[in-house]
Formats: C-alpha cells, structure tokens, sequence
C-alpha cells in the first residue's frame, strides 16, 4: 500500500511539473504561477522529468545522439495515439 501511495505522489508532482513547465512557457505571470504552485520557487517542480514529458507531449524532438528519455517517449506515444473520449468511438487517427 505504501508503495502505491509514493509512486501516486510521483507522478502528482511529474503532473504539476509538467503543467508549470506549459504555463511558463506560454508567458504566464510568475507571481501568479507561485501563487497557484503555493510555492516560492516553481522552477522546484520543474523537473527534466516533466520538461521531457511536454516536450513528447508537444512533439518536440529528443536530443540527436543520445537515447530518448522514458517521460519523452510516453508523452509522444500519449501524443500521436490521442485518447479517445468514449471506449466505442474510434481513436483520431482510426478515422
């Protein structure tokens, strides 16, 4: 059970990583970004982890020469699969 319950804080602190990471760079205000973050210091959750993750999530590409991280890997996969809303609606690219 313990277990579980860490690896749910992982990837709740990779989730907001991730959102902070999308938010500064379309600009948002920092103030209002630690503000939100309840934090003084929002670059904390912004880990390689979630940097890689939007990165695939956004379609950018891994760095030429070294192997693609695992997060950039999943949020490409995540990317070019979509998520379909409803189990018996086709997926985007199925149409």
């Amino acid at each position: 059970m313990l277990y579980s319950l860490t690896d749910a804080l992982a990837y709740n602190v990779l989730l907001v990583g991730a959102l902070a990471a999308c938010l500064q760079a379309q600009g948002i205000n920092p103030d209002l970004l630690r503000r939100h973050l309840q934090s003084p210091d929002p670059d904390r959750f912004v880990t390689q982890e979630a940097l890689d993750l939007v990165a695939g999530l956004m379609g950018r590409p891994a760095m030429e020469g070294r192997p693609e991280p695992a997060w950039h890997f999943i949020g490409r996969d995540i990317a070019e699969r979509g998520v379909a809303q409803d189990p018996g609606r086709p997926r985007r690219s199925e149409r």
